[in-house]
């Protein structure tokens, strides 16, 4: 692929984001060209590019870990789909932040459990979930926002009930398998309960590997 054709050739609809990410990977493009194309006022290339640095930041995060910055920006961004592929970036960046730049965005993070827009606390809850097991200091913290969710207002029950049981995978991912903590299984306990039948199979799916009944 030629580089100065990079973009043009995303707007054409002539390769895609899989194709471009393979190229940087392999140092055949410039990652300078995906970042411009954050900013294209073409949203073929805009979602192209944050799609390309979606995959691979799972692939090859090591490539990214000196772009956290402006990945970060696509936080702010109006466009939910930018949003979101900013915040499932930076959980799959935090393995490789050597440096903690990625802490300094928990706040930001947060502040989408408390939104009421579904997948945006989605994609929170699991970016969430990863820089905790990267940044063991701060897993109390994030248990604890986690556990919050019950308590944000949603468009439905149904919404918050979803979010829910996603914050239940992510607790399982990173509680204590021994001693999860009081506060955590008596969030457990009262999601086996839940009106969401998906959510209460995994809030008792959790009680058993924990071997603790209700």
């Amino acid at each position: 692929m030629v580089e100065g054709n990079t973009l043009s050739e995303l707007a054409a609809g002539r390769i895609n984001a899989e194709s471009i990410s393979n190229s940087a990977a392999e140092n055949k493009i410039p990652l300078a060209s995906v970042f411009e194309g954050l900013s294209s006022k073409l949203p073929r290339v805009r979602f192209g590019c944050s799609k390309t640095l979606l995959l691979l930041s799972e692939k090859h995060p090591e490539l990214l870990r000196g772009h956290i910055e402006t990945i970060a920006e696509l936080l702010d961004s109006k466009n939910r789909i930018l949003k979101w592929n900013g915040i499932a970036i930076l959980g799959n960046l935090a393995a490789v932040d050597t440096e903690g730049w990625i802490r300094s965005k928990l706040q930001k993070l947060y502040g989408f459990l408390a939104g009421g827009e579904l997948i945006t606390a989605n994609n929170a809850i699991v970016a969430l979930g990863k820089i905790a097991r990267s940044f063991p200091e701060e897993r109390k913290r994030i248990i604890a926002r986690l556990l919050g969710i019950e308590r944000q207002s949603f468009e439905t029950d149904e919404c918050r009930n979803i979010a829910i049981g996603k914050a239940i995978l992510a607790l399982g991912m990173l509680c204590d398998p021994v001693n999860p903590g009081k506060p955590v299984l008596d969030f457990i306990g009262r999601q086996t309960g839940n009106s969401r039948k998906a959510t209460s199979n995994k809030a008792k799916a959790f009680v058993a590997k924990h071997g603790r009944s209700y």
